[in-house]
Protein backbone atom coordinates (compact mmCIF):
# COMPACT_ATOMS: atom_id res chain seq x y z
CA UNK A 1 0.00 0.00 0.00
CA UNK A 2 1.08 3.57 -0.57
CA UNK A 3 2.40 5.63 2.33
CA UNK A 4 0.71 8.77 1.02
CA UNK A 5 -2.84 8.67 2.35
CA UNK A 6 -5.85 8.58 0.02
CA UNK A 7 -8.99 10.57 0.85
CA UNK A 8 -12.14 9.67 -1.12
CA UNK A 9 -15.51 11.41 -1.16
CA UNK A 10 -18.77 9.68 -0.32
CA UNK A 11 -21.68 10.04 -2.73
CA UNK A 12 -24.23 8.25 -4.90
CA UNK A 13 -21.55 6.29 -6.77
CA UNK A 14 -20.21 4.61 -3.63
CA UNK A 15 -23.11 4.32 -1.21
CA UNK A 16 -23.33 0.53 -1.45
CA UNK A 17 -21.54 -1.63 1.11
CA UNK A 18 -19.70 -3.68 -1.52
CA UNK A 19 -18.32 -0.60 -3.26
CA UNK A 20 -17.24 1.02 0.00
CA UNK A 21 -15.40 -2.11 1.16
CA UNK A 22 -13.76 -2.44 -2.25
CA UNK A 23 -12.56 1.17 -1.97
CA UNK A 24 -11.12 0.43 1.48
CA UNK A 25 -9.28 -2.61 0.15
CA UNK A 26 -8.04 -0.56 -2.81
CA UNK A 27 -6.29 1.90 -0.51
CA UNK A 28 -8.81 4.43 0.82
CA UNK A 29 -7.63 5.70 4.22
CA UNK A 30 -10.15 8.49 4.84
CA UNK A 31 -13.75 8.87 3.67
CA UNK A 32 -14.95 12.45 3.22
CA UNK A 33 -18.59 13.19 4.00
CA UNK A 34 -19.58 16.45 2.30
CA UNK A 35 -22.16 18.26 4.44
CA UNK A 36 -22.94 20.47 1.43
CA UNK A 37 -24.74 17.43 0.01
CA UNK A 38 -25.52 15.49 3.19
CA UNK A 39 -28.02 16.78 5.72
CA UNK A 40 -26.42 17.29 9.16
CA UNK A 41 -29.13 15.14 10.73
CA UNK A 42 -28.03 12.23 8.53
CA UNK A 43 -24.32 12.64 9.27
CA UNK A 44 -24.42 10.62 12.50
CA UNK A 45 -26.20 7.64 10.94
CA UNK A 46 -23.95 7.57 7.87
CA UNK A 47 -20.77 7.86 9.96
CA UNK A 48 -21.78 5.02 12.27
CA UNK A 49 -22.86 2.79 9.40
CA UNK A 50 -19.56 3.25 7.56
CA UNK A 51 -17.53 2.79 10.72
CA UNK A 52 -19.34 -0.47 11.47
CA UNK A 53 -18.73 -1.59 7.90
CA UNK A 54 -15.01 -0.87 8.18
CA UNK A 55 -14.86 -2.66 11.53
CA UNK A 56 -16.53 -5.77 10.11
CA UNK A 57 -14.06 -5.77 7.24
CA UNK A 58 -11.14 -5.32 9.65
CA UNK A 59 -9.95 -2.23 7.79
CA UNK A 60 -8.96 1.00 9.59
CA UNK A 61 -10.84 3.99 8.16
CA UNK A 62 -11.18 7.59 9.30
CA UNK A 63 -14.16 9.89 8.64
CA UNK A 64 -13.67 13.51 7.52
CA UNK A 65 -16.81 15.68 7.88
CA UNK A 66 -16.54 18.60 5.44
CA UNK A 67 -18.61 21.67 6.39
CA UNK A 68 -20.11 23.73 3.53
CA UNK A 69 -18.99 27.13 4.80
CA UNK A 70 -20.36 30.57 3.88
CA UNK A 71 -20.40 30.16 0.11
CA UNK A 72 -22.25 32.96 -1.68
CA UNK A 73 -24.61 31.99 -4.47
CA UNK A 74 -26.91 33.91 -6.76
CA UNK A 75 -30.65 33.52 -6.32
CA UNK A 76 -32.91 31.35 -8.49
CA UNK A 77 -32.90 32.51 -12.11
CA UNK A 78 -35.71 33.52 -14.46
CA UNK A 79 -35.29 32.02 -16.99
CA UNK A 80 -33.67 29.03 -15.27
CA UNK A 81 -30.63 29.25 -17.60
CA UNK A 82 -29.32 32.21 -19.53
CA UNK A 83 -26.07 33.33 -21.15
CA UNK A 84 -24.17 36.56 -20.66
CA UNK A 85 -22.17 37.94 -23.61
CA UNK A 86 -18.77 39.61 -23.61
CA UNK A 87 -19.21 43.37 -23.20
CA UNK A 88 -22.81 43.11 -21.97
CA UNK A 89 -23.93 45.36 -19.10
CA UNK A 90 -25.48 43.65 -16.09
CA UNK A 91 -26.28 44.70 -12.54
CA UNK A 92 -25.49 42.91 -9.28
CA UNK A 93 -27.89 43.78 -6.50
CA UNK A 94 -28.46 42.59 -2.93
CA UNK A 95 -31.68 40.72 -2.24
CA UNK A 96 -33.57 37.49 -2.65
CA UNK A 97 -35.65 38.27 -5.75
CA UNK A 98 -35.17 36.23 -8.92
CA UNK A 99 -32.02 36.81 -10.96
CA UNK A 100 -32.46 37.86 -14.59
CA UNK A 101 -30.09 38.52 -17.50
CA UNK A 102 -30.34 42.22 -16.59
CA UNK A 103 -29.85 41.94 -12.80
CA UNK A 104 -28.31 39.11 -10.82
CA UNK A 105 -29.38 39.06 -7.19
CA UNK A 106 -26.99 38.21 -4.36
CA UNK A 107 -28.40 37.51 -0.88
CA UNK A 108 -25.76 39.61 0.88
CA UNK A 109 -27.00 42.91 2.28
CA UNK A 110 -23.60 44.63 2.50
CA UNK A 111 -22.85 44.10 -1.18
CA UNK A 112 -22.60 47.82 -2.03
CA UNK A 113 -20.43 48.52 1.03
CA UNK A 114 -17.86 45.76 0.52
CA UNK A 115 -17.39 45.75 -3.26
CA UNK A 116 -15.65 48.64 -5.03
CA UNK A 117 -15.16 49.92 -8.55
CA UNK A 118 -12.82 47.74 -10.67
CA UNK A 119 -13.32 44.73 -8.40
CA UNK A 120 -13.98 41.55 -10.34
CA UNK A 121 -16.75 39.01 -9.72
CA UNK A 122 -16.64 35.38 -10.91
CA UNK A 123 -19.80 33.33 -11.36
CA UNK A 124 -20.31 29.61 -12.06
CA UNK A 125 -16.79 28.40 -11.19
CA UNK A 126 -15.25 31.32 -13.07
CA UNK A 127 -16.93 30.62 -16.40
CA UNK A 128 -18.42 34.13 -16.17
CA UNK A 129 -16.33 37.13 -15.13
CA UNK A 130 -17.69 40.63 -14.41
CA UNK A 131 -15.96 43.90 -13.55
CA UNK A 132 -17.66 46.54 -11.40
CA UNK A 133 -17.90 49.84 -13.29
CA UNK A 134 -19.96 51.83 -10.78
CA UNK A 135 -21.39 51.51 -7.27
CA UNK A 136 -24.86 53.02 -7.81
CA UNK A 137 -26.33 53.54 -4.36
CA UNK A 138 -29.37 55.37 -5.69
CA UNK A 139 -30.32 52.34 -7.80
CA UNK A 140 -29.09 49.96 -5.12
CA UNK A 141 -26.88 48.00 -7.53
CA UNK A 142 -23.35 47.40 -8.78
CA UNK A 143 -23.16 48.35 -12.46
CA UNK A 144 -20.95 45.76 -14.16
CA UNK A 145 -19.54 44.85 -17.55
CA UNK A 146 -19.10 41.26 -18.66
CA UNK A 147 -15.41 40.51 -19.27
CA UNK A 148 -15.96 36.83 -19.99
CA UNK A 149 -19.36 35.64 -21.05
CA UNK A 150 -20.91 32.30 -20.30
CA UNK A 151 -23.84 30.43 -18.73
CA UNK A 152 -25.61 31.44 -15.53
CA UNK A 153 -28.23 29.34 -13.76
CA UNK A 154 -29.95 29.14 -10.38
CA UNK A 155 -27.85 29.04 -7.20
CA UNK A 156 -24.48 29.19 -8.93
CA UNK A 157 -21.52 30.18 -6.78
CA UNK A 158 -20.31 33.80 -6.84
CA UNK A 159 -16.73 34.79 -5.90
CA UNK A 160 -15.64 38.38 -5.22
CA UNK A 161 -12.01 38.32 -6.25
CA UNK A 162 -10.63 41.47 -4.62
CA UNK A 163 -13.36 42.22 -2.08
CA UNK A 164 -13.16 41.53 1.65
CA UNK A 165 -16.71 40.55 2.54
CA UNK A 166 -17.83 40.74 6.16
CA UNK A 167 -19.15 37.21 6.30
CA UNK A 168 -19.30 35.15 9.46
CA UNK A 169 -17.09 32.09 9.27
CA UNK A 170 -19.75 29.63 10.49
CA UNK A 171 -23.21 29.47 8.97
CA UNK A 172 -26.20 27.95 10.82
CA UNK A 173 -25.75 24.84 8.66
CA UNK A 174 -22.07 24.67 9.69
CA UNK A 175 -23.02 24.81 13.35
CA UNK A 176 -25.57 22.02 12.86
CA UNK A 177 -22.95 20.01 10.99
CA UNK A 178 -20.33 20.53 13.70
CA UNK A 179 -22.74 19.36 16.39
CA UNK A 180 -23.62 16.28 14.33
CA UNK A 181 -19.92 15.58 13.67
CA UNK A 182 -19.26 15.79 17.42
CA UNK A 183 -22.09 13.35 18.10
CA UNK A 184 -20.99 10.82 15.45
CA UNK A 185 -18.08 11.43 16.19
CA UNK A 186 -16.12 12.27 13.05
CA UNK A 187 -12.35 11.83 13.14
CA UNK A 188 -11.61 15.11 11.32
CA UNK A 189 -13.57 18.23 10.46
CA UNK A 190 -12.85 20.37 7.41
CA UNK A 191 -13.89 24.03 7.43
CA UNK A 192 -14.69 25.59 4.05
CA UNK A 193 -13.87 29.17 3.07
CA UNK A 194 -11.67 29.82 6.09
CA UNK A 195 -10.56 33.44 6.09
CA UNK A 196 -8.54 33.71 9.31
CA UNK A 197 -7.71 31.91 12.53
CA UNK A 198 -10.90 33.36 14.04
CA UNK A 199 -12.97 30.93 11.97
CA UNK A 200 -11.06 27.96 13.42
CA UNK A 201 -11.40 29.21 16.98
CA UNK A 202 -15.15 29.67 16.45
CA UNK A 203 -15.45 26.05 15.29
CA UNK A 204 -13.47 24.82 18.30
CA UNK A 205 -15.90 26.65 20.62
CA UNK A 206 -18.86 24.88 18.99
CA UNK A 207 -17.11 21.51 19.29
CA UNK A 208 -16.22 22.17 22.93
CA UNK A 209 -19.84 22.97 23.78
CA UNK A 210 -20.85 19.80 21.92
CA UNK A 211 -18.49 17.72 24.09
CA UNK A 212 -15.87 16.94 21.42
CA UNK A 213 -13.09 19.53 21.79
CA UNK A 214 -10.33 17.23 20.52
CA UNK A 215 -11.51 16.58 16.95
CA UNK A 216 -8.73 17.81 14.62
CA UNK A 217 -9.69 20.66 12.29
CA UNK A 218 -8.62 20.98 8.65
CA UNK A 219 -8.61 24.52 7.22
CA UNK A 220 -9.55 24.57 3.54
CA UNK A 221 -7.44 27.21 1.83
CA UNK A 222 -9.39 28.54 -1.14
CA UNK A 223 -9.84 32.31 -0.68
CA UNK A 224 -7.47 35.24 -1.02
CA UNK A 225 -8.11 36.28 2.60
CA UNK A 226 -6.88 32.87 3.78
CA UNK A 227 -3.69 33.22 1.78
CA UNK A 228 -3.13 36.67 3.30
CA UNK A 229 -3.66 35.25 6.82
CA UNK A 230 -1.94 31.89 6.35
CA UNK A 231 0.60 32.31 9.18
CA UNK A 232 -2.15 32.75 11.78
CA UNK A 233 -4.22 29.92 10.29
CA UNK A 234 -1.26 27.53 10.49
CA UNK A 235 -0.76 28.38 14.16
CA UNK A 236 -4.38 27.49 14.93
CA UNK A 237 -5.29 24.58 12.65
CA UNK A 238 -4.32 20.91 12.82
CA UNK A 239 -4.09 20.51 9.07
CA UNK A 240 -4.68 22.21 5.73
CA UNK A 241 -6.52 21.26 2.56
CA UNK A 242 -5.22 22.89 -0.61
CA UNK A 243 -8.65 23.36 -2.22
CA UNK A 244 -7.66 24.21 -5.75
CA UNK A 245 -11.19 24.63 -7.12
CA UNK A 246 -12.16 27.97 -5.62
CA UNK A 247 -8.51 28.93 -5.32
CA UNK A 248 -8.33 28.77 -9.11
CA UNK A 249 -11.17 31.28 -9.27
CA UNK A 250 -9.87 33.62 -6.58
CA UNK A 251 -6.35 33.64 -8.03
CA UNK A 252 -5.08 33.53 -11.63
CA UNK A 253 -4.86 29.89 -12.80
CA UNK A 254 -1.14 30.14 -13.49
CA UNK A 255 -0.52 30.97 -9.81
CA UNK A 256 -2.31 27.90 -8.42
CA UNK A 257 0.61 25.43 -8.83
CA UNK A 258 2.96 27.89 -7.12
CA UNK A 259 0.51 28.53 -4.28
CA UNK A 260 0.08 24.77 -3.86
CA UNK A 261 3.83 24.23 -3.58
CA UNK A 262 4.17 27.07 -1.09
CA UNK A 263 1.31 25.81 1.10
CA UNK A 264 2.70 22.26 1.17
CA UNK A 265 6.14 23.59 2.10
CA UNK A 266 4.76 25.74 4.91
CA UNK A 267 2.72 22.84 6.29
CA UNK A 268 5.80 20.60 6.24
CA UNK A 269 7.82 23.24 8.07
CA UNK A 270 5.19 23.89 10.74
CA UNK A 271 4.27 20.25 11.33
CA UNK A 272 0.72 20.51 9.95
CA UNK A 273 -0.62 17.70 7.77
CA UNK A 274 -1.69 18.75 4.29
CA UNK A 275 -4.24 17.33 1.82
CA UNK A 276 -4.04 18.24 -1.86
CA UNK A 277 -7.51 18.27 -3.42
CA UNK A 278 -9.69 19.03 -6.47
CA UNK A 279 -9.70 17.44 -9.92
CA UNK A 280 -6.69 15.22 -9.26
CA UNK A 281 -8.08 12.40 -11.41
CA UNK A 282 -11.05 14.33 -12.83
CA UNK A 283 -11.19 12.41 -16.11
CA UNK A 284 -11.90 9.20 -14.15
CA UNK A 285 -15.36 10.56 -13.42
CA UNK A 286 -16.21 9.35 -16.94
CA UNK A 287 -13.26 7.20 -18.04
CA UNK A 288 -11.56 4.10 -16.63
CA UNK A 289 -8.07 5.62 -17.02
CA UNK A 290 -6.76 9.06 -16.05
CA UNK A 291 -4.84 11.41 -18.31
CA UNK A 292 -1.04 11.48 -18.13
CA UNK A 293 -1.25 15.08 -16.94
CA UNK A 294 -3.42 14.04 -13.98
CA UNK A 295 -0.98 11.29 -13.03
CA UNK A 296 1.86 13.83 -13.12
CA UNK A 297 -0.18 16.21 -10.98
CA UNK A 298 -0.67 13.58 -8.27
CA UNK A 299 2.99 12.52 -8.34
CA UNK A 300 4.29 16.09 -8.14
CA UNK A 301 2.08 16.87 -5.12
CA UNK A 302 3.55 13.83 -3.37
CA UNK A 303 7.11 14.77 -4.27
CA UNK A 304 6.45 18.27 -2.94
CA UNK A 305 5.47 16.77 0.43
CA UNK A 306 1.70 16.40 0.63
CA UNK A 307 0.49 13.95 3.29
CA UNK A 308 -2.67 12.99 1.42
CA UNK A 309 -4.30 13.27 -1.99
CA UNK A 310 -8.06 13.57 -2.39
CA UNK A 311 -10.69 12.31 -4.79
CA UNK A 312 -13.93 14.30 -5.04
CA UNK A 313 -16.38 13.73 -7.88
CA UNK A 314 -14.31 10.78 -9.05
CA UNK A 315 -15.67 8.64 -6.20
CA UNK A 316 -18.80 10.58 -5.20
CA UNK A 317 -20.45 10.59 -8.63
CA UNK A 318 -18.02 8.94 -11.04
CA UNK A 319 -18.40 5.71 -12.97
CA UNK A 320 -15.24 4.11 -11.57
CA UNK A 321 -14.90 4.88 -7.82
CA UNK A 322 -12.89 1.76 -6.94
CA UNK A 323 -10.59 2.13 -9.94
CA UNK A 324 -9.99 5.78 -9.02
CA UNK A 325 -8.80 4.79 -5.54
CA UNK A 326 -6.64 1.99 -6.96
CA UNK A 327 -5.08 4.39 -9.47
CA UNK A 328 -4.39 7.05 -6.85
CA UNK A 329 -2.70 4.52 -4.55
CA UNK A 330 -0.65 3.06 -7.40
CA UNK A 331 0.59 6.47 -8.56
CA UNK A 332 1.44 7.42 -4.98
CA UNK A 333 3.41 4.21 -4.44
CA UNK A 334 5.53 4.91 -7.53
CA UNK A 335 6.14 8.57 -6.63
CA UNK A 336 7.23 7.71 -3.08
CA UNK A 337 10.25 5.83 -4.41
CA UNK A 338 11.76 9.21 -5.35
CA UNK A 339 11.35 10.91 -1.97
CA UNK A 340 14.75 11.79 -0.53
CA UNK A 341 14.59 11.38 3.26
CA UNK A 342 18.12 12.69 3.73
CA UNK A 343 17.31 15.87 1.81
CA UNK A 344 14.23 16.49 3.96
CA UNK A 345 16.24 16.05 7.16
CA UNK A 346 18.66 18.71 5.96
CA UNK A 347 15.99 21.07 4.60
CA UNK A 348 13.28 21.02 7.26
CA UNK A 349 13.83 22.72 10.61
CA UNK A 350 14.40 20.25 13.46
CA UNK A 351 11.30 21.56 15.19
CA UNK A 352 8.00 22.93 13.85
CA UNK A 353 7.89 25.04 17.01
CA UNK A 354 10.90 26.23 18.98
CA UNK A 355 11.16 25.72 22.72
CA UNK A 356 12.10 28.64 25.02
CA UNK A 357 15.71 29.59 24.43
CA UNK A 358 15.57 28.95 20.69
CA UNK A 359 16.43 25.23 20.71
CA UNK A 360 14.21 22.33 19.60
CA UNK A 361 12.08 20.66 22.26
CA UNK A 362 13.28 17.24 23.37
CA UNK A 363 10.46 15.36 21.64
CA UNK A 364 11.14 17.10 18.32
CA UNK A 365 14.87 16.55 18.65
CA UNK A 366 14.34 12.83 19.35
CA UNK A 367 12.07 12.45 16.31
CA UNK A 368 14.71 14.12 14.13
CA UNK A 369 17.44 11.91 15.64
CA UNK A 370 15.39 8.77 15.05
CA UNK A 371 15.01 9.61 11.37
CA UNK A 372 18.72 10.29 11.06
CA UNK A 373 19.40 7.00 12.83
CA UNK A 374 17.08 5.22 10.40
CA UNK A 375 19.42 6.30 7.58
CA UNK A 376 22.81 5.79 9.22
CA UNK A 377 21.93 2.48 10.96
CA UNK A 378 19.73 1.27 8.08
CA UNK A 379 16.82 0.56 10.39
CA UNK A 380 14.01 -1.69 9.23
CA UNK A 381 11.28 0.19 11.12
CA UNK A 382 10.52 3.01 13.52
CA UNK A 383 8.05 1.87 16.18
CA UNK A 384 6.06 4.35 18.28
CA UNK A 385 4.38 3.33 21.53
CA UNK A 386 1.73 6.00 21.54
CA UNK A 387 -1.41 7.19 23.30
CA UNK A 388 -1.86 10.37 21.27
CA UNK A 389 0.10 9.91 18.04
CA UNK A 390 2.27 13.01 18.40
CA UNK A 391 5.54 11.05 18.10
CA UNK A 392 4.49 9.49 14.80
CA UNK A 393 3.42 12.86 13.39
CA UNK A 394 6.82 14.33 14.19
CA UNK A 395 8.61 11.43 12.54
CA UNK A 396 6.40 11.52 9.44
CA UNK A 397 7.54 15.08 8.65
CA UNK A 398 10.87 13.68 7.47
CA UNK A 399 9.46 10.89 5.27
CA UNK A 400 11.80 8.10 6.49
CA UNK A 401 12.31 5.24 4.05
CA UNK A 402 11.63 2.61 6.69
CA UNK A 403 8.03 1.97 7.86
CA UNK A 404 6.49 3.85 10.79
CA UNK A 405 4.46 1.54 13.01
CA UNK A 406 2.28 2.98 15.77
CA UNK A 407 1.07 0.76 18.60
CA UNK A 408 -1.82 2.38 20.44
CA UNK A 409 -4.42 1.12 22.92
CA UNK A 410 -7.08 3.62 21.80
CA UNK A 411 -9.07 3.26 18.58
CA UNK A 412 -10.09 6.94 18.32
CA UNK A 413 -6.50 8.19 18.45
CA UNK A 414 -5.49 5.50 15.98
CA UNK A 415 -8.07 6.68 13.44
CA UNK A 416 -6.75 10.21 13.72
CA UNK A 417 -3.41 9.00 12.39
CA UNK A 418 -5.08 7.83 9.18
CA UNK A 419 -4.19 11.14 7.51
CA UNK A 420 -0.52 11.08 8.57
CA UNK A 421 1.94 10.08 5.86
CA UNK A 422 3.53 6.66 6.16
CA UNK A 423 1.94 5.62 9.45
CA UNK A 424 0.43 2.16 10.02
CA UNK A 425 -1.45 1.70 13.29
CA UNK A 426 -1.94 -1.48 15.33
CA UNK A 427 -4.24 -2.05 18.29
CA UNK A 428 -2.07 -2.58 21.37
CA UNK A 429 -4.19 -3.15 24.49
CA UNK A 430 -1.07 -4.09 26.49
CA UNK A 431 -0.29 -0.37 26.83
CA UNK A 432 -3.52 0.45 28.65
CA UNK A 433 -3.29 1.57 32.28
CA UNK A 434 -4.06 -1.11 34.87
CA UNK A 435 -7.00 -0.90 37.28
CA UNK A 436 -4.98 1.35 39.52
CA UNK A 437 -4.32 3.79 36.68
CA UNK A 438 -0.64 2.87 36.29
CA UNK A 439 0.70 2.62 32.74
CA UNK A 440 3.44 0.11 31.83
CA UNK A 441 6.93 1.42 31.18
CA UNK A 442 8.19 1.41 27.57
CA UNK A 443 10.78 -1.19 28.49
CA UNK A 444 8.07 -3.58 29.67
CA UNK A 445 6.30 -3.25 26.32
CA UNK A 446 9.23 -4.04 24.01
CA UNK A 447 8.67 -7.80 23.97
CA UNK A 448 4.88 -7.71 23.39
CA UNK A 449 5.34 -5.00 20.74
CA UNK A 450 7.82 -7.13 18.80
CA UNK A 451 5.57 -10.18 19.15
CA UNK A 452 2.60 -8.25 17.72
CA UNK A 453 4.57 -6.94 14.74
CA UNK A 454 6.06 -10.37 14.02
CA UNK A 455 2.61 -11.93 14.02
CA UNK A 456 1.48 -9.19 11.65
CA UNK A 457 4.45 -10.12 9.40
CA UNK A 458 5.96 -6.63 9.67
CA UNK A 459 9.11 -7.73 11.48
CA UNK A 460 11.33 -10.80 11.30
CA UNK A 461 14.62 -12.09 12.70
CA UNK A 462 17.69 -9.88 12.19
CA UNK A 463 15.56 -6.75 11.74
CA UNK A 464 16.88 -3.68 13.50
CA UNK A 465 14.33 -1.20 14.83
CA UNK A 466 14.13 1.94 16.95
CA UNK A 467 11.33 2.19 19.50
CA UNK A 468 10.18 5.62 20.66
CA UNK A 469 7.84 6.53 23.51
CA UNK A 470 7.17 9.01 26.26
CA UNK A 471 7.51 8.39 29.96
CA UNK A 472 4.84 8.12 31.23
CA UNK A 473 3.08 6.72 28.17
CA UNK A 474 -0.12 8.64 28.82
CA UNK A 475 1.54 12.08 28.90
CA UNK A 476 0.38 14.09 25.85
CA UNK A 477 3.10 15.27 23.49
CA UNK A 478 6.16 14.03 25.39
CA UNK A 479 8.65 11.91 23.42
CA UNK A 480 11.61 11.35 25.72
CA UNK A 481 12.60 7.68 25.30
CA UNK A 482 14.33 5.88 22.42
CA UNK A 483 15.86 2.41 22.24
CA UNK A 484 17.39 0.49 19.33
CA UNK A 485 16.59 -3.23 19.29
CA UNK A 486 17.97 -5.97 17.04
CA UNK A 487 15.52 -8.85 16.72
Amino acid sequence: MSRTKVVATYGPACQGDRVLVAMMRAGMDVLRLNVSHLEPRNLVAVTRRIRALAGSAGIPLAILADMPGPKIRCTACDPEHFDLRDGQRVDLAPGTALSTPQCIRIPYRRLLDDVAVRHEVAINDGLVLLRVEKVDRKAGALRCVVLRGGPVSSRKGVCFLQSALRITGLTPRDRQGLKAAAEAPADFIALSFVRSSRDIRAARRVLKRAGAPGIPIVAKIEQHEALDNIAGILRETDGVMVARGDMGIEKPLEQVPLLQKDLIRRCNETGRFVITATQMLESMTEHARPTRAEVSDVANAILDGTDAVMLSGETAAGKYPVAAVETMARVALAAEQRIDANERLLRLPPSPRMAPGGVPSLDDALAHAACRLAITAQLDALVCLSFYGSTARRIARYRPRCPIYVLSPYEEQSRRLAITWGVEVFAFPEAKPDRGGKTPSPGELIAPAITLLRRAKRLKSAHRIAILAGIPLDSPGGTNWLRVVEI
